[in-house]
């Protein structure tokens, strides 16, 4: 009996033993192991890691370490092209701009001369004026009007000059580019004007309306007309250049004078004066 009693008393102890002793060595391995574990990086949200790594939707690339976190950034991509060009093309010029043109102008000249024979010498400026691709816009007795183009005018007036003794000479050069672009855009306007009142009055119901539309129509119209005979005009100035030559013949007195003198007086008696001037 004493003897089953010690048995159970032993196990019991020992029971106890061994869960304090069990007790005992966790806590040393926790006291010696201080160092906690390192946390892992968490994870990028799907999508994100890509834009990260190749600089999607405008960000720059970033490069980080083994604990995750970021060690320094790389310049962004460059922008993408513009739409419907290739990458360093310069992008296209609107239509609506208007394309610079040089000068309008519209060259004249006068010419006042003296020659021996005037009929013959209208004659020649006529001829010269068809030779150079113009016409002739007025002759009268002693004075003609050609037009040549713009190219020839100055090779007209070096012939011109040629054929008697300039007394007066006036070259113009008249700069009508301002108000030829004027007359382009007023008139492009009232194109537009001209456009909408037909709309209004394809729409109109009363004849109250219909009757104003058409005045204000008719009104625009004739601007219109006068705008474009304008433009018509100074585009035909400046294409073709005005010469106008006046003649005067010269005087008998002119054609004796010279430097030719007779060396015996009596040689004038017998009218050697009047031959030497023929």
């Amino acid at each position: 009996m004493r003897l089953t009693l010690y048995v159970v008393l032993m196990g019991l102890l020992l029971a106890l033993l061994s869960a304090c002793g069990g007790a005992m060595g966790g806590s040393k391995d926790a006291a010696a192991s201080p160092v906690m574990a390192e946390p892992m990086p968490a994870e990028a949200p799907a999508g994100m890691e890509d834009a990260e790594s190749d600089g999607d939707f405008g960000r720059p690339t970033v490069t980080r370490d083994f604990m995750g976190m970021p060690t320094g950034t790389v310049a962004p991509p460059p922008p993408p092209p513009p739409a419907g060009g290739a990458p360093g093309s310069t992008p296209a010029v609107p239509s609506e701009v208007a394309v610079m043109r040089g000068p309008l102008l519209i060259y004249t000249a006068q010419f006042t001369m003296s020659v021996f024979e005037v009929s013959a010498s209208l004659s020649q400026i006529e001829d010269l004026a068809r030779e150079l691709g113009g016409f002739l816009s007025k002759r009268s007795d002693n004075s003609i009007t050609i037009r040549v183009p713009v190219q020839a005018f100055d090779q007209a007036i070096k012939r011109i000059e040629k054929l008697g003794d300039v007394l007066n000479r006036n070259v113009t050069a008249q700069d009508v580019t301002e108000e030829f672009r004027d007359l382009e855009i007023r008139l492009r306007n009232s194109r537009a004007v001209r456009d909408r009142l037909e709309q209004l009055l394809a729409k109109a119901n009363k004849v109250e309306e219909s009757v104003m539309v058409e005045r204000e129509l008719e009104r625009v119209a004739g601007e219109i007309e006068r705008m474009e005979g304008r433009i018509k005009f100074l585009k035909d100035r400046a294409a073709f250049s005005t010469i106008t030559v006046t003649f005067q013949p010269k005087r008998p007195e002119e054609t004796s004078r010279g430097p030719f003198r007779l060396p015996v007086p009596w040689l004038y008696q017998l009218g050697l004066s009047r031959l030497l001037n023929l």
